[in-house]
């Protein structure tokens, strides 16, 4: 499992290299956020206190500018006026150059890259990602199961044909072979994650039916909150209903059934709303690694946080 930790600035979850936590730190790939590693508590000495400079009440307030009273202000407790916050409960600031929420002592924005000192933004450079995964067997070995099939239907038509059989049956029960093993073998889809230097990152799945491409669909990552890992069951009643069919009619296709329908764990990876909810499926299948690579892909690619742990 591919450790990972928290951006202190940004809050985005980071995959640690296989090689450990690198000396000079970690860069962040969504705010630029250099991440350094963590000391060890025994040997780092506690932080001393802030000292007190004035008492609470003595803390100047922040004078609000142009106040104009509001119109329900219909009573003694409320004038109607805003209230000041006083300036040691400020936490926040406005960037200079997006308008963003940011932390008072940044000094440059983790959501435009603003350098406040330098008054330019700062460039940033992302490592490319370039990433693609097909659902279950890969292009080659579904087209050379698919050719050997068409080995066998020729050869049962040529059987078939010379046992006096009806041409026109022959090949009509043929081509309906051809078109049944093309569905079956050749319908998937295809998921690919790319993030160029600039850190724009884009999502498509492409779909194959009956081995012929369809066009490329965009996914609009940006309108979800996070990415998701999980385990889910997609056995039903349907299923169980096979299974018991082909126990007293056919046991080695119900053996197979079991095991590779019933008995198998499923895995997913999804684009998340709604407090993690998964409402974009970017995988789902029984390899648990191509799951959680393509989450942690997903994550790095489009600066998404990961809600679910790996």
């Amino acid at each position: 499992m591919r450790a990972t930790i928290t951006c202190a600035a940004c809050g985005t979850v980071l995959g640690v290299p296989k090689a450990g936590m690198p000396k000079d730190g970690l860069s962040c790939n969504w705010c630029g956020y250099v991440n350094l590693p963590a000391a060890n508590p025994e040997l780092t000495p506690a932080p001393a206190p802030m000292p007190v400079t004035a008492p609470a009440a003595e803390i100047e307030p922040v004078p609000v500018r142009n106040a104009v009273p509001h119109r329900w202000a219909d009573d003694e407790d409320d004038n109607g006026m805003p209230y000041a916050i006083p300036r040691g409960e400020i936490r926040e600031k406005r960037c200079q150059a997006c308008g963003k929420e940011i932390d008072i002592n940044s000094v440059v924005c983790v959501h435009c890259g603003f350098d406040a000192t330098t008054k330019k933004k700062a460039e940033r450079t992302f490592e490319p990602i370039d990433r693609e995964w097909e659902t279950g067997w890969p292009f080659q070995v579904r087209m050379a199961i698919f050719l050997v099939c068409q080995a066998l239907n020729v050869i049962t038509a040529i059987l078939s044909f010379a046992a006096d059989g009806s041409l026109p049956t022959t090949v009509f029960g043929m081509v309906f072979a051809v078109v049944l093993q093309a569905f079956v073998l050749g319908t998937y889809e295809r998921l690919r994650i790319r993030r160029n230097k600039k850190g724009q990152a884009e999502i498509t799945v492409t779909w194959r039916a009956c081995f012929i491409p369809q066009p490329p669909k965009k996914l609009n990552w940006r309108e979800n909150e996070g990415i998701a890992f999980g385990h889910y069951s997609a056995v039903g009643t349907t299923d169980w209903i096979i299974a018991f069919v082909l126990i007293f009619f056919f046991l080695l296709p119900a053996i197979l059934f079991w095991i590779y329908v019933i008995r198998s764990d499923r895995f997913f990876a999804a684009l998340t709303r709604d407090r993690g909810f998964p409402e974009t499926y970017l995988y789902r299948g029984m390899n648990e690694k191509q799951a959680k690579e393509i989450a942690q892909i997903a994550t790095d690619a489009t600066g998404l946080p990961l809600v679910t742990p790996l």
